[in-house]
């Protein structure tokens, strides 16, 4: 009996049959409820959302079919479709002052989308021109007091002409780039005052990738640190007040390997503070100062919620299950509410074969917060 449970346990423990890691489910209590859910006229991915708070309206980049999807929170359904952009839209951001929403695409350019009638009302190219190639807009941060849209050029591997691309949204032309020296600009988090840009990479460089610090009135990158312990970042999130960032990364670039990591560093000084375990194929990290929650979207089923202890000390308060796929959220501190875009896929059971599966719809989950 003895000689049979030590062979069990020399198979268990054997490389070749151990399973892939997968980040265990940690209990949910407490922390999102599902209250409803709404479904999308989409194909595949969407890439991010941005929120109108007093109108009650979200508004969904259709990355895969080039589309902006308006969503209705009072309607609790879908009120305006706009198809055929000129570009697969990445990073929206709606502009209350001027009812707009501004995104940028696919065909390096940013554009501008009125929140009155949907339709694209201003176009700025970028460097190297509209539909310019190895030249892919894919992440952006804001800055609503001087009206500037920073947007992340990626150049592909290999490539080191990635850049910070300026918009000035009020006169619609672009003002100024950036030089990252990096194929990946990835995540983005922009300091309230509008002096300070901080720039994950995506490039890993002998084991590493690196936060770049850009000088907004310089205009040139001032520091680069190592993100320790979490290459190929793709999100990130900022607490201003003590001076934390909190990077998203994929480890391995892709959008299923799981666990990924959430660095927190020091915006002061680069150092890294922590890191934790996170899920998969990170897109969308934001901080809540309220409830000093962190909220992580990735792409692998699970939302995963962290709190801060202290400005040095975070944990894992547990994982929320969303959708396969499901890259993109946000956190409306307004509303108490979060929202998680989920893409059409199969679902597939392996048990009984290939054939055996079932589609769900793309549809957004609406969470209420739970203390």
């Amino acid at each position: 009996m003895k000689t049979y449970l030590a062979m069990l346990f020399a198979l268990w423990q054997s490389p070749a049959t151990a399973p892939p890691p997968i980040m265990p489910m940690v209990t949910m209590s407490g922390l999102l409820r599902l209250v409803q859910t709404i479904p999308l006229p989409t194909e595949g991915y969407m890439d991010h959302i941005a929120v109108d708070v007093k109108g009650q309206r979200l508004f969904i980049t259709g990355e895969a079919n080039r589309s902006l999807v308006v969503v209705g929170l009072r309607e609790g359904k879908v009120i305006h479709v706009t198809n055929e952009l000129g570009g697969n839209p990445r990073k929206p951001f709606y502009l209350p002052d001027t009812n707009e929403i501004l995104t940028d695409l696919g065909d390096n350019t940013v554009v501008a989308i009125s929140g009155t009638t949907y339709q694209v009302t201003k176009t700025v190219a970028l460097t190297g021109g509209r539909g310019a190639t190895r030249r892919t807009p894919d992440n952006a941060a804001y800055d609503p007091a001087t009206h500037l849209y920073y947007a992340a050029i990626v150049t592909g591997a290999g490539n080191t002409d990635g850049s910070i691309e300026i918009v000035d949204t009020k006169a619609g032309k672009l003002v100024g780039s950036i030089k990252m020296n990096g194929s990946d600009p990835g995540g983005l988090s922009i300091e309230p005052s509008g002096k300070r840009l901080y720039v994950a990479m995506g490039d890993i460089v002998e084991g590493e990738s690196h936060l770049k610090v850009v000088d907004l009135e310089k205009r040139a990158v001032v520091a680069e640190w190592p993100i320790t312990g979490g290459p190929a970042p793709h999100a990130s999130g900022l607490d201003a007040a003590h001076h934390r960032l909190f990077v998203g990364s994929r480890i391995k670039g892709g959008h299923q390997y799981e666990p990924g990591k959430l660095v927190v560093m020091d915006t002061d000084t680069g150092k890294v503070i922590q890191a934790l375990d996170s899920v998969g194929g990170a897109d969308e990290v934001q901080f809540d100062p309220a409830t000093r929650r962190i909220y992580f979207v990735g792409t692998t089923g699970t939302l995963a919620v962290f709190k801060q202890m202290d400005p040095d000390h975070y944990q894992l308060l547990g994982k929320v299950p969303t959708g396969a796929l499901a890259k993109t959220g946000v956190y409306v501190p307004e509303l108490k509410r979060m929202y998680v875009a989920v893409p059409k896929h199969l679902v597939q059971t392996p048990p009984y074969g290939a054939n055996d599966h079932i589609v769900e719809e793309a549809h957004l989950m609406v969470f209420d917060y739970m203390p």
